[in-house]
Protein backbone atom coordinates (compact mmCIF):
# COMPACT_ATOMS: atom_id res chain seq x y z
CA UNK A 1 0.00 0.00 0.00
CA UNK A 2 0.93 3.72 -0.71
CA UNK A 3 0.04 5.49 2.33
CA UNK A 4 0.66 9.33 3.16
CA UNK A 5 0.82 9.76 6.73
CA UNK A 6 -0.07 13.67 7.70
CA UNK A 7 1.05 14.57 11.18
CA UNK A 8 2.20 17.13 13.24
CA UNK A 9 5.02 18.41 15.58
CA UNK A 10 3.05 17.85 18.40
CA UNK A 11 2.24 13.88 18.37
CA UNK A 12 5.81 14.05 16.76
CA UNK A 13 7.28 11.37 19.67
CA UNK A 14 4.18 8.64 18.65
CA UNK A 15 3.98 9.25 15.10
CA UNK A 16 7.67 8.01 14.46
CA UNK A 17 7.41 4.91 16.29
CA UNK A 18 4.24 4.41 14.00
CA UNK A 19 5.83 5.21 10.79
CA UNK A 20 9.03 3.01 11.49
CA UNK A 21 6.72 -0.05 12.18
CA UNK A 22 4.38 0.89 8.85
CA UNK A 23 6.98 0.93 6.53
CA UNK A 24 9.12 -2.33 8.12
CA UNK A 25 5.54 -3.71 7.47
CA UNK A 26 6.68 -3.25 3.23
CA UNK A 27 3.89 -0.27 3.03
CA UNK A 28 5.38 2.58 0.72
CA UNK A 29 5.20 5.42 3.35
CA UNK A 30 5.44 9.48 2.62
CA UNK A 31 5.18 11.36 5.96
CA UNK A 32 4.13 15.18 6.21
CA UNK A 33 5.04 17.26 9.07
CA UNK A 34 2.99 20.12 9.90
CA UNK A 35 5.79 23.03 10.96
CA UNK A 36 4.89 26.61 11.78
CA UNK A 37 6.70 29.00 14.29
CA UNK A 38 5.27 27.75 17.41
CA UNK A 39 6.19 24.24 16.50
CA UNK A 40 9.82 24.60 16.04
CA UNK A 41 10.21 24.20 19.91
CA UNK A 42 7.42 21.77 20.73
CA UNK A 43 7.24 17.82 22.09
CA UNK A 44 10.36 16.97 20.57
CA UNK A 45 11.84 19.32 17.98
CA UNK A 46 14.30 22.42 19.10
CA UNK A 47 15.12 23.90 16.28
CA UNK A 48 16.51 27.73 15.73
CA UNK A 49 15.40 29.01 12.21
CA UNK A 50 13.40 31.02 10.39
CA UNK A 51 10.46 29.54 8.26
CA UNK A 52 10.36 32.30 5.76
CA UNK A 53 13.44 31.25 4.33
CA UNK A 54 12.08 27.63 3.11
CA UNK A 55 9.72 26.05 0.74
CA UNK A 56 6.38 24.72 1.39
CA UNK A 57 7.38 21.29 1.35
CA UNK A 58 11.09 20.77 2.95
CA UNK A 59 12.53 17.67 2.47
CA UNK A 60 13.71 16.31 5.63
CA UNK A 61 16.85 15.21 4.09
CA UNK A 62 17.86 18.65 3.13
CA UNK A 63 17.43 20.08 7.17
CA UNK A 64 18.13 17.49 9.02
CA UNK A 65 21.81 18.82 9.30
CA UNK A 66 20.90 22.23 9.98
CA UNK A 67 17.87 22.01 12.34
CA UNK A 68 19.84 19.19 14.27
CA UNK A 69 17.60 15.69 13.46
CA UNK A 70 19.81 13.25 12.92
CA UNK A 71 18.50 11.35 15.65
CA UNK A 72 15.37 11.15 13.57
CA UNK A 73 17.18 9.26 10.77
CA UNK A 74 16.90 5.60 12.28
CA UNK A 75 12.80 6.08 12.30
CA UNK A 76 12.63 7.46 8.61
CA UNK A 77 15.47 5.06 6.73
CA UNK A 78 12.95 2.72 5.16
CA UNK A 79 9.92 5.69 4.51
CA UNK A 80 9.84 6.39 0.95
CA UNK A 81 9.68 10.46 1.36
CA UNK A 82 9.66 12.73 4.61
CA UNK A 83 8.61 16.34 4.05
CA UNK A 84 8.25 19.21 6.54
CA UNK A 85 4.74 21.13 5.63
CA UNK A 86 5.99 24.47 6.66
CA UNK A 87 3.55 27.59 7.35
CA UNK A 88 5.95 30.45 8.36
CA UNK A 89 2.82 32.57 9.72
CA UNK A 90 -0.36 32.48 10.23
CA UNK A 91 -1.79 34.61 7.08
CA UNK A 92 -4.82 33.19 5.51
CA UNK A 93 -3.23 33.85 1.75
CA UNK A 94 0.06 32.14 2.85
CA UNK A 95 -2.09 29.22 4.56
CA UNK A 96 -3.88 28.87 1.12
CA UNK A 97 -1.28 28.29 -1.01
CA UNK A 98 0.66 26.01 1.40
CA UNK A 99 -2.34 23.98 1.16
CA UNK A 100 -2.42 23.91 -2.35
CA UNK A 101 1.09 22.77 -2.57
CA UNK A 102 0.08 20.17 -0.04
CA UNK A 103 -2.34 18.93 -1.99
CA UNK A 104 -0.89 18.74 -5.62
CA UNK A 105 2.01 16.57 -3.82
CA UNK A 106 -0.30 13.99 -2.14
CA UNK A 107 -2.06 13.78 -5.58
CA UNK A 108 0.88 13.21 -7.74
CA UNK A 109 1.29 11.04 -5.07
CA UNK A 110 -2.07 9.13 -5.67
CA UNK A 111 -1.75 7.34 -1.83
CA UNK A 112 -4.09 4.63 -1.14
CA UNK A 113 -4.86 5.61 1.90
CA UNK A 114 -4.43 9.50 3.23
CA UNK A 115 -3.88 9.21 7.11
CA UNK A 116 -4.45 12.22 9.12
CA UNK A 117 -3.04 12.21 12.96
CA UNK A 118 -5.89 13.91 14.31
CA UNK A 119 -6.69 17.51 13.14
CA UNK A 120 -5.59 20.98 13.26
CA UNK A 121 -7.38 23.97 12.23
CA UNK A 122 -5.30 24.25 9.11
CA UNK A 123 -6.98 21.20 7.68
CA UNK A 124 -9.97 23.31 7.24
CA UNK A 125 -7.85 24.76 4.38
CA UNK A 126 -8.01 21.16 2.76
CA UNK A 127 -11.60 20.94 3.17
CA UNK A 128 -12.48 20.61 -0.77
CA UNK A 129 -9.83 18.38 -1.32
CA UNK A 130 -10.22 15.76 1.34
CA UNK A 131 -14.01 15.95 0.71
CA UNK A 132 -12.90 14.86 -2.53
CA UNK A 133 -10.79 12.15 -1.46
CA UNK A 134 -12.86 11.19 1.25
CA UNK A 135 -12.99 7.27 0.73
CA UNK A 136 -9.10 7.10 1.31
CA UNK A 137 -9.61 8.77 4.68
CA UNK A 138 -7.96 7.51 8.50
CA UNK A 139 -7.72 10.00 10.74
CA UNK A 140 -6.50 9.59 14.57
CA UNK A 141 -8.19 11.10 17.32
CA UNK A 142 -5.85 11.16 20.36
CA UNK A 143 -9.10 12.23 22.81
CA UNK A 144 -12.27 11.05 21.85
CA UNK A 145 -13.67 13.24 24.99
CA UNK A 146 -12.51 16.81 25.92
CA UNK A 147 -9.97 16.37 29.40
CA UNK A 148 -11.62 18.37 32.10
CA UNK A 149 -10.84 22.00 32.15
CA UNK A 150 -9.96 22.07 28.53
CA UNK A 151 -12.85 22.45 26.67
CA UNK A 152 -12.48 24.48 23.35
CA UNK A 153 -15.84 24.96 21.47
CA UNK A 154 -13.89 25.79 18.00
CA UNK A 155 -11.85 22.66 18.19
CA UNK A 156 -15.04 20.84 19.13
CA UNK A 157 -17.12 22.25 16.33
CA UNK A 158 -14.37 21.38 13.41
CA UNK A 159 -13.91 18.01 15.03
CA UNK A 160 -17.99 17.81 14.05
CA UNK A 161 -17.07 18.23 10.88
CA UNK A 162 -14.67 15.55 10.20
CA UNK A 163 -16.42 12.76 12.37
CA UNK A 164 -18.94 13.16 9.35
CA UNK A 165 -16.26 13.28 6.68
CA UNK A 166 -14.28 10.49 7.34
CA UNK A 167 -14.78 6.96 7.09
CA UNK A 168 -12.31 5.62 9.51
CA UNK A 169 -10.87 6.27 12.52
CA UNK A 170 -7.87 5.16 14.93
CA UNK A 171 -8.06 5.37 18.65
CA UNK A 172 -5.27 4.34 21.09
CA UNK A 173 -6.98 2.45 23.27
CA UNK A 174 -10.09 0.01 23.54
CA UNK A 175 -11.55 2.82 26.46
CA UNK A 176 -11.35 5.42 23.50
CA UNK A 177 -12.80 3.10 21.25
CA UNK A 178 -16.21 2.90 23.68
CA UNK A 179 -16.29 7.29 23.98
CA UNK A 180 -15.89 7.46 20.27
CA UNK A 181 -18.19 4.49 19.06
CA UNK A 182 -21.32 6.81 20.48
CA UNK A 183 -20.34 9.71 18.67
CA UNK A 184 -20.02 8.40 15.04
CA UNK A 185 -22.92 6.97 12.50
CA UNK A 186 -22.35 2.88 12.61
CA UNK A 187 -21.02 2.59 8.96
CA UNK A 188 -18.12 4.35 10.54
CA UNK A 189 -14.84 2.15 11.48
CA UNK A 190 -13.03 2.04 14.61
CA UNK A 191 -9.43 0.38 14.83
CA UNK A 192 -7.37 0.41 18.00
CA UNK A 193 -3.69 1.31 17.58
CA UNK A 194 -1.57 0.73 20.64
CA UNK A 195 0.89 3.81 21.52
CA UNK A 196 4.57 2.46 21.93
CA UNK A 197 7.38 3.47 23.84
CA UNK A 198 9.12 6.83 23.06
CA UNK A 199 13.01 5.66 22.31
CA UNK A 200 13.67 8.82 20.63
CA UNK A 201 13.92 10.24 24.56
CA UNK A 202 16.28 8.32 24.86
CA UNK A 203 18.57 10.60 22.29
CA UNK A 204 18.32 13.54 25.14
CA UNK A 205 19.94 11.18 27.48
CA UNK A 206 23.77 12.53 28.55
CA UNK A 207 26.44 10.30 28.67
CA UNK A 208 26.79 11.18 31.93
CA UNK A 209 23.20 11.36 33.20
CA UNK A 210 22.25 10.55 36.91
CA UNK A 211 20.42 7.11 37.07
CA UNK A 212 20.19 6.93 41.25
CA UNK A 213 16.72 6.29 40.71
CA UNK A 214 15.47 8.05 44.25
CA UNK A 215 12.60 10.10 42.98
CA UNK A 216 9.03 9.04 43.36
CA UNK A 217 7.83 11.64 40.03
CA UNK A 218 5.07 13.09 38.66
CA UNK A 219 6.41 14.88 35.17
CA UNK A 220 3.85 16.40 32.76
CA UNK A 221 1.41 19.52 32.08
CA UNK A 222 -0.36 20.15 35.21
CA UNK A 223 -3.94 20.70 34.48
CA UNK A 224 -7.47 19.81 36.77
CA UNK A 225 -7.61 16.30 34.96
CA UNK A 226 -4.01 15.17 35.50
CA UNK A 227 -5.10 14.88 39.91
CA UNK A 228 -1.56 16.24 40.84
CA UNK A 229 -3.22 17.05 44.15
CA UNK A 230 -3.58 13.55 44.69
CA UNK A 231 -0.22 12.73 44.56
CA UNK A 232 0.59 15.50 46.72
CA UNK A 233 -2.31 14.37 48.99
CA UNK A 234 -0.14 10.80 49.38
CA UNK A 235 3.30 12.19 50.30
CA UNK A 236 2.67 12.79 53.89
CA UNK A 237 1.19 9.39 54.29
CA UNK A 238 3.77 7.44 52.32
CA UNK A 239 6.48 9.32 54.03
CA UNK A 240 5.09 8.44 57.59
CA UNK A 241 5.81 4.75 56.26
CA UNK A 242 8.87 5.70 54.45
CA UNK A 243 11.03 8.58 56.04
CA UNK A 244 13.34 8.59 53.39
CA UNK A 245 11.15 8.58 50.16
CA UNK A 246 11.80 11.62 47.84
CA UNK A 247 9.07 12.71 45.65
CA UNK A 248 9.77 15.22 42.41
CA UNK A 249 6.73 17.46 40.55
CA UNK A 250 8.22 18.60 36.98
CA UNK A 251 5.84 20.63 34.33
CA UNK A 252 4.50 23.69 33.50
CA UNK A 253 0.47 24.33 34.70
CA UNK A 254 -2.22 25.22 32.08
CA UNK A 255 -3.93 28.67 31.57
CA UNK A 256 -6.42 29.69 34.44
CA UNK A 257 -4.85 26.99 36.91
CA UNK A 258 -2.86 27.81 40.07
CA UNK A 259 -3.35 24.89 42.53
CA UNK A 260 -2.52 25.61 46.23
CA UNK A 261 0.27 22.69 46.69
CA UNK A 262 2.75 24.47 44.02
CA UNK A 263 3.62 26.61 46.97
CA UNK A 264 4.60 23.60 49.53
CA UNK A 265 8.01 23.73 51.06
CA UNK A 266 9.01 20.02 52.06
CA UNK A 267 12.20 18.73 52.67
CA UNK A 268 11.17 15.67 50.70
CA UNK A 269 9.74 17.31 47.61
CA UNK A 270 10.84 19.01 44.80
CA UNK A 271 8.74 21.18 42.57
CA UNK A 272 9.66 22.88 39.47
CA UNK A 273 6.69 24.36 37.97
CA UNK A 274 7.70 25.38 34.45
CA UNK A 275 7.72 23.36 30.93
CA UNK A 276 10.30 20.81 30.49
CA UNK A 277 12.60 20.18 27.70
CA UNK A 278 13.22 17.17 26.50
CA UNK A 279 16.67 16.60 27.87
CA UNK A 280 15.13 17.57 31.60
CA UNK A 281 12.39 15.35 31.42
CA UNK A 282 14.56 12.38 30.22
CA UNK A 283 17.13 13.34 33.25
CA UNK A 284 14.22 13.50 35.51
CA UNK A 285 12.95 10.34 34.36
CA UNK A 286 16.11 8.39 34.41
CA UNK A 287 16.63 9.39 37.99
CA UNK A 288 13.18 7.94 39.04
CA UNK A 289 12.47 4.87 40.45
CA UNK A 290 8.65 5.56 39.29
CA UNK A 291 6.04 7.66 37.71
CA UNK A 292 3.16 8.46 39.07
CA UNK A 293 -0.03 9.00 36.55
CA UNK A 294 -2.72 10.30 39.31
CA UNK A 295 -5.24 10.84 36.72
CA UNK A 296 -8.78 11.58 37.10
CA UNK A 297 -9.61 11.44 33.42
CA UNK A 298 -7.88 9.75 30.63
CA UNK A 299 -7.41 8.03 27.34
CA UNK A 300 -4.25 7.01 27.32
CA UNK A 301 -0.72 8.77 28.05
CA UNK A 302 2.76 9.67 26.16
CA UNK A 303 4.03 9.51 29.96
CA UNK A 304 3.76 5.81 30.39
CA UNK A 305 5.37 5.41 27.17
CA UNK A 306 8.16 8.04 27.41
CA UNK A 307 8.92 6.13 31.26
CA UNK A 308 8.95 2.60 29.47
CA UNK A 309 11.21 3.66 26.73
CA UNK A 310 13.52 4.68 29.87
CA UNK A 311 13.18 1.24 31.95
CA UNK A 312 11.06 3.29 34.50
CA UNK A 313 7.71 1.62 36.36
CA UNK A 314 4.40 3.28 36.26
CA UNK A 315 2.07 3.80 38.94
CA UNK A 316 -1.13 4.91 37.49
CA UNK A 317 -5.23 5.10 38.54
CA UNK A 318 -7.89 2.88 36.94
CA UNK A 319 -9.18 5.63 34.57
CA UNK A 320 -9.81 5.47 31.18
CA UNK A 321 -7.53 3.69 28.87
CA UNK A 322 -4.03 3.50 31.48
CA UNK A 323 -4.66 0.43 33.19
CA UNK A 324 -4.12 -0.97 29.40
CA UNK A 325 -0.92 0.30 29.11
CA UNK A 326 0.14 -1.25 32.94
CA UNK A 327 0.78 -4.85 33.42
CA UNK A 328 -0.05 -5.13 37.07
CA UNK A 329 2.83 -6.35 39.04
CA UNK A 330 5.28 -6.51 35.76
CA UNK A 331 6.06 -3.56 34.43
CA UNK A 332 3.90 -0.95 37.21
CA UNK A 333 1.11 -1.16 39.29
CA UNK A 334 -2.50 0.00 38.61
CA UNK A 335 -4.43 1.68 41.73
CA UNK A 336 -7.08 -0.39 43.81
CA UNK A 337 -9.19 2.97 43.69
CA UNK A 338 -9.09 6.77 42.12
CA UNK A 339 -7.95 8.43 45.60
CA UNK A 340 -5.57 9.81 47.67
CA UNK A 341 -5.76 6.59 49.87
CA UNK A 342 -5.24 4.42 46.40
CA UNK A 343 -2.25 6.05 45.00
CA UNK A 344 -0.73 5.67 49.11
CA UNK A 345 -1.44 2.37 49.29
CA UNK A 346 0.14 1.47 45.57
CA UNK A 347 3.51 3.53 46.20
CA UNK A 348 3.78 1.95 49.69
CA UNK A 349 3.42 -1.53 48.10
CA UNK A 350 6.30 -0.35 45.66
CA UNK A 351 8.56 0.67 48.42
CA UNK A 352 8.22 -1.92 51.06
CA UNK A 353 8.60 -4.79 48.59
CA UNK A 354 11.39 -2.81 46.48
CA UNK A 355 10.03 -3.27 43.35
CA UNK A 356 12.28 -0.92 41.18
CA UNK A 357 14.56 -3.79 40.03
CA UNK A 358 11.92 -6.28 38.96
CA UNK A 359 9.86 -3.97 37.05
CA UNK A 360 12.50 -2.22 35.70
CA UNK A 361 14.30 -5.40 34.79
CA UNK A 362 10.66 -6.46 32.60
CA UNK A 363 10.56 -3.35 31.27
CA UNK A 364 14.19 -3.65 29.98
CA UNK A 365 13.83 -6.77 28.49
CA UNK A 366 10.98 -6.08 26.39
CA UNK A 367 9.12 -9.25 26.53
CA UNK A 368 6.33 -7.39 28.63
CA UNK A 369 6.47 -4.40 26.20
CA UNK A 370 6.49 -6.15 22.65
CA UNK A 371 2.77 -6.84 23.15
CA UNK A 372 2.16 -3.44 21.80
CA UNK A 373 4.31 -4.08 18.80
CA UNK A 374 2.21 -7.15 18.05
CA UNK A 375 -0.67 -5.57 18.48
CA UNK A 376 0.05 -2.60 15.99
CA UNK A 377 1.15 -5.42 13.14
CA UNK A 378 -2.22 -7.03 13.33
CA UNK A 379 -4.15 -4.05 13.35
CA UNK A 380 -2.44 -2.52 10.86
CA UNK A 381 -3.54 -5.69 8.27
CA UNK A 382 -7.07 -4.95 8.84
CA UNK A 383 -6.69 -1.12 8.97
CA UNK A 384 -5.18 -0.83 5.38
CA UNK A 385 -6.92 -3.07 3.04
Amino acid sequence: MTITYCTQVYFLDNAIEYVRLLASQGHSVHVLIELSPNQLKANILEIETDLNKYPALTSFKDVVGDWGLQFLNTYFQECTSVNFVVYPNKKISSTRKVSKKLEDYITTINPDYIHLDDFSSRTLFQLFFLFKNRRKLIANIHDPLTHSGEFNIGREIYRKLWFHLIPSFVVFSEFSKSILYPQLRKSKKITVLKLMPYTVYKSFLSESSDVSRKYISFVGRISPYKGVDLFVGALEKVVENNSKAQFYIGGKTTANYYPDFLKLKLKNLTIENKFLSNSEMSAVINKSQLIVCPYKDATQSGVIMTAYALGCPVLVTDTGGLPEYVIHGKTGLITIENSVEGITEGIVNFLNKNRNNLFSDNIKNRSNINKFFNENIKAIKLLYI
